[in-house]
């Protein structure tokens, strides 16, 4: 082999070692940006997957804070319903003055509770008052935002422990600041409540004309005889027209017969009080 094509086949080993190390210097840069490529798709997919973790567990934080503070207003919904019921009416009365917001927390869970029911009482109460004249005065004992006087032409006294809104006078059920005999109809509709009911139908009986009408609304099962306690109300000077029971409740539409004697020592009146189980 002569110089010249010692020459020429260096230079061709040459450019075939340089292809060859180019070609493999092309896989592993092929090869590399696979590599690069996959990790990322799978930075990608954990990133994905970590921002939808997220934000299914944000509802769940926001939903465990709402139910703590349900259970919270319940129990105290619960603890202030006992009360209600179990204590006299000038108790209930100094346990809102002290802590007015307490009613609203009451009165919030006791919507909550009769939302429930099939036929709200206070509808029917309304509706057959609505077919009487509107000349008719109307006292609303335990009329929590005042209903009745915001849908009714009637003129309505609205008594409840706390002044929910402008209709509202506080005060305590058993005197109400109202004169005797100037009222036609007195609704106590699920707010025979407390230790002294027989209190407040005395007072219902002092500012009722003869002839006037008494509703009265309860819960059915705070009744161990319906018929009995019925019978009980007329002896302070009602006589009774119509008794109805719906579901939960009973309905009673009582006329006033007779004014009883300020003083006159009236027997005392007891119903169950209706306490609801923590949930």
């Amino acid at each position: 082999m002569d110089n010249k094509q010692r020459i020429v086949a260096a230079c061709f080993k040459r450019t075939k070692t340089k292809n060859i190390r180019s070609g493999a210097s092309s896989a592993y840069v092929k090869r590399l940006k696979a590599a690069l490529v996959k990790k990322e798709i799978h930075s990608n997919t954990i990133q994905q997957k970590t921002h939808i973790e997220t934000s299914k567990a944000k509802p769940k934080q926001k939903d465990l804070a709402g139910d703590a503070r349900k259970r919270l207003e319940s129990a105290r919904f619960r603890y202030l319903n006992e009360k209600l019921y179990t204590t006299s009416s000038s108790e209930a009365w100094e346990l809102f003055q002290e802590d007015p917001e307490s009613f609203d927390v009451y009165h919030k869970g006791f919507k909550n509770q009769v939302l429930k029911w099939p036929v709200n009482p206070l509808d029917i109460i309304i509706s057959d008052i609505l077919k009487g004249p509107r000349h008719w005065v109307v006292a609303d004992f335990g009329c929590g935002e005042a209903q009745m006087a915001h849908t009714i032409p009637n003129q309505v006294y609205s008594f409840d422990l706390v002044a929910a809104n402008d209709k509202v006078t506080a005060c305590d059920m058993a005197s109400v600041p109202l004169a005797m005999k100037v009222v036609d109809v007195a609704v106590f509709c699920l707010s025979l409540m407390g230790s002294n009911i027989h209190d407040f139908l005395k007072e219902a009986n002092r500012v009722l004309r003869i002839g006037g009408t008494l509703y009265v609304a309860e819960v059915e099962s705070r009744c161990q005889n319906i018929q009995e306690f019925l019978k009980n109300v007329e002896r302070f000077g009602f006589q009774l027209k119509e008794n109805s029971l719906q579901k939960y409740f009973f309905l009673a539409k009582f006329n006033k017969i007779q004014n009883l004697n300020p003083k006159a020592t009236m027997p005392r009146l007891y119903l169950k009080p209706c306490l609801y189980k923590k949930r």
